[in-house]
């Protein structure tokens, strides 16, 4: 792929994001999509083999983008492992209380609508979801081997109830049109689930 092409295919890509974001997948139209990206209507399938293959494609560009968020806070050194924990966690609760409660995880609302009728769309939020587990729990790892947490604990589990809680204050969040699950999860149930020593 020339970087001509990886720059159109980049275009439609976030064109894509921010209508289905908007909206959602099935409701925006792939025409609207070439529009709003600048890119001729004929030549979608260019670049894609299928909307379906598309939707795929934004899935793994945010899920990756994601991924590369947590690292760079994950891997923050100068902070402990449970300090890097909640300070991911805070940026992101600071993000929700900057932009407004109506703003959208397009992993968490693509999950929601096509996890049933797109087996590839499914594997490929699956596949994120599992990546992010993992740095989740390699850092409560550390942070055991640090003496932040109990040893006993199953980094694994934990690292997953703390993502299974955001997701849901998240959704929360949508129904109230407020950050309020939010702060309930940075003061009540990250507290509880990973507590200072």
């Amino acid at each position: 792929m020339t970087p001509a092409t990886a720059e159109t295919r980049d275009r439609i890509l976030e064109a894509g994001s921010q209508a289905i974001v908007a909206k959602s997948y099935n409701g925006c139209g792939l025409n609207e999509i070439l529009g709003a990206a600048g890119v001729p209507k004929g030549s979608f399938y260019h670049y894609f083999k299928s909307k379906e293959g598309f939707g795929v494609a934004v899935i793994e560009q945010s899920a990756d983008g994601h991924s590369a968020n947590l690292r760079r806070y994950f891997t923050d050194r100068s902070q402990s492992p449970l300090t890097r924990l909640r300070s991911f966690y805070a940026m992101a609760h600071d993000h929700y209380a900057e932009h407004g409660p109506t703003r959208q995880c397009l992993i968490a609302k693509l999950a929601l609508e096509t996890a049933q009728l797109s087996e590839p769309m499914r594997a490929a939020i699956k596949c994120g979801y599992d990546q992010w587990g993992l740095l989740h729990a390699k850092l409560l790892r550390e942070a055991q081997a640090e003496g932040e947490l109990d040893a006993d604990a199953d980094a694994e589990a934990l690292a997953n109830a703390i993502m299974h809680a955001w997701e849901g204050a998240t959704i929360r969040m949508q129904i109230d049109q407020s950050i309020a699950p939010l702060t309930e999860f940075m003061d009540t149930v990250l507290e509880r689930l990973v507590p200072s020593r």
